[in-house]
């Protein structure tokens, strides 16, 4: 069973943390408040559903002092409309806390909303000058590429969950040792009751000519596994790439290893329009009978995508210093499954933000899944910013 911090426990460990901190330090809190209405619609546009999520973020960090520094962030969210009310155990789904500690309290649940809390930071961090130690819930980001990351072993994430900048964390231990700017040396161990539950890897980075390089090999759940990353230039367009090998250890024969690897580029036209491009190949994909809300969930490192390749094209630009614009594709060569995201961003004033963005689902993979598979988003965002003077 897992270790289950329950209800005003888990926003006492915030409240505790900040409190007590704040009478010795002064601690750095920031923020956020969104408004999500998500319209979605069936493809005769005779059918549409309306969802809302009102989300609360509320980021502290402490300077302990002596090279020590403590965060903790809340998010919060209050979510209503149709897929509340239609879908039974949607509270349970959203308290399904993926980590080692339960940090997910859902306070709230009717039929007409649901209200969710959970940390997903809180990280004790010690810094010198060639070390970075964290240990507690924290992201670890090993991935090169923009969309999927086979090297990213311990905080893979979905692309299409654009309402969640700042994504999952994991409870770990990792620490990273840098002796020059582009050289380093990390681990991690992402805590599990059994070796099939954890994740633990070492990692080198360095640098060859104009691309920045990293080697990385260890344990995923029940698989070896072994990989590198890069990014760099290839004459004026950026280049990158990854590949994961993922090795069952119940045999070194068993035929069922596979690779996992992407390829990137991007290039800025001479008129600003910035064009990017990534390819997939899902070695370790595995069929799921809904791949709509697969998209929408972090996927795991050996299996990043619902089909066994993938493709996302984009091109965006900046009409104007407050706004801009993109519009992306993305798709599979083996399955029939197209994606078109279309969005438009503007700054209302300096921490007020517009978004409007819109997911179109096309493709036999899709079909009969749901009545309403392309969703049109409105986002308001507000952020502050304050350093305590308790």
């Amino acid at each position: 069973m897992k270790l289950k911090l329950k209800s005003i426990f888990v926003v006492g460990i915030w409240l505790f943390s900040t409190s007590v901190s704040a009478q010795f330090y002064k601690p750095d809190i920031r923020g956020y408040v969104k408004e999500l209405g998500g319209v979605s619609f069936s493809d005769q546009f005779d059918t549409f559903r309306y969802d809302n999520i009102i989300h609360h973020r509320i980021e502290s960090t402490f300077d302990l002092g002596s090279g020590f520094e403590f965060q903790a962030d809340l998010r919060n969210r209050l979510l209503t409309g149709y897929t509340v009310s239609n879908t039974p155990g949607y509270a349970n789904y959203l308290d399904n806390d993926p980590g080692y500690f339960d940090l997910s309290w859902v306070p709230v649940d009717s039929r007409k909303a649901v209200f969710h809390s959970t940390m997903d930071r809180l990280q004790l961090t010690y810094f010198s000058e060639n070390w970075e130690i964290s240990v507690g819930r924290q992201r670890l980001n090993w991935g090169k590429s923009m969309v999927w990351n086979p090297n990213d072993l311990f905080n893979a994430y979905s692309y299409l969950d654009f309402d969640y900048e700042e994504r999952p964390g994991t409870d770990a231990v990792s620490a990273q040792y840098n002796w020059s700017y582009a050289s380093s040396i990390s681990a991690g161990y992402r805590f599990g009751r059994t070796l099939d539950e954890s994740v633990f890897a070492l990692m080198y980075r360095g640098n060859i000519g104009e691309y920045d390089i990293q080697v990385l090999g260890g344990n995923y759940f029940d698989h070896w596994t072994l990989g590198a990353g890069w990014s760099g230039y290839l004459k004026d367009a950026g280049l990158t790439g990854e590949f994961s090998y993922f090795h069952p250890r119940s045999g070194f024969f068993d035929p069922t290893g596979h690779f996992t690897a992407t390829l990137g580029s991007n290039y800025m036209l001479p008129n600003a329009v910035y064009l990017s491009a990534e390819l997939l190949y899902n070695g370790g994909y595995r069929s799921n009978p809904n791949p709509i809300a697969a998209l929408s969930t972090p996927p795991s490192a050996d299996d990043l995508f619902v089909a066994e390749t993938g493709f996302f094209l984009n091109a965006s630009a900046t009409p104007s210093p407050l706004s801009s614009v993109s519009l992306g594709f993305m798709g599979s060569f083996d399955r029939s499954l197209f994606i078109l995201i279309p969005q438009y961003s503007y700054s209302l004033s300096e921490n007020i933000y517009l978004l409007l963005l819109s997911q179109i689902m096309r493709g036999s993979s899709f079909s009969g899944l749901t009545q309403t598979p392309n969703a049109v988003f409105f986002r308001l965002k507000w952020s502050y910013y304050q350093i305590c003077t308790c």
